[in-house]
């Protein structure tokens, strides 16, 4: 089976927010013929990629996705959540990442094998500061920010396994109604 990345009612909602200035992703797990990688700016400076995205037999009705995130310089994505367990891994670049509700668990030297101790982020208002190499992981119940926290582009490697069919990020505080037809 093939999966679509967006809902046509979500790319009607993409095209309000961005005729307002806004854009507001609808990213969902649905049928799509193949194509190229297509780069969506969510926000302005920061851009998202999903490159892959496949059904999981170990957890059921889940999709696990493979996506890449670019922060320019100062760039931030609006408060949201994610309807799974997500892990980031920093590429290159410094993150800011802020805890709003939830918590959440980062790992320093993930990428060089490092699997804790974990520094568990449960206070609203914390913000990290992650640099290559260091990862955070969380579930659907935590709402967040990040932003480019340095003076070079910030890329970071995500995987997520979120509920299949759900918008891949659900933004909160904004009005998400959906367009009548």
């Amino acid at each position: 089976m093939r999966h679509q990345l967006m809902r046509p009612r979500f790319l009607a909602l993409i095209a309000l927010f961005a005729l307002a200035g806004l854009v507001a992703p609808g990213l969902a797990a649905q049928e799509a013929t193949p194509g190229p990688i297509t780069v969506m700016e969510l926000t302005p400076g920061f851009t998202v990629e999903v490159f892959a995205g496949a059904p999981s037999e170990r957890a059921p009705e889940q999709t696990v996705y493979l996506a890449r995130f670019v922060f320019q310089p100062g760039a931030e994505i609006f408060p949201h959540n994610h309807p799974g367990s997500t892990i980031l891994g920093v590429a290159s670049g410094s993150l800011g990442w802020t805890l709003l509700e939830g918590s959440a668990h980062v790992v320093r030297g993930a990428a060089a094998g490092a699997t804790g101790p974990a520094e568990d982020l449960t206070e609203p208002g914390t913000e990290v500061i992650l640099e290559p190499g260091d990862a955070i992981f969380y579930e659907d119940d935590v709402v967040h920010t990040a932003r480019g926290a340095g003076d070079e582009e910030t890329v970071v490697l995500g995987t997520l396994v979120l509920t299949s069919g759900e918008q891949l990020l659900m933004p909160t505080d904004m009005a998400m109604g959906t367009p009548e037809a």
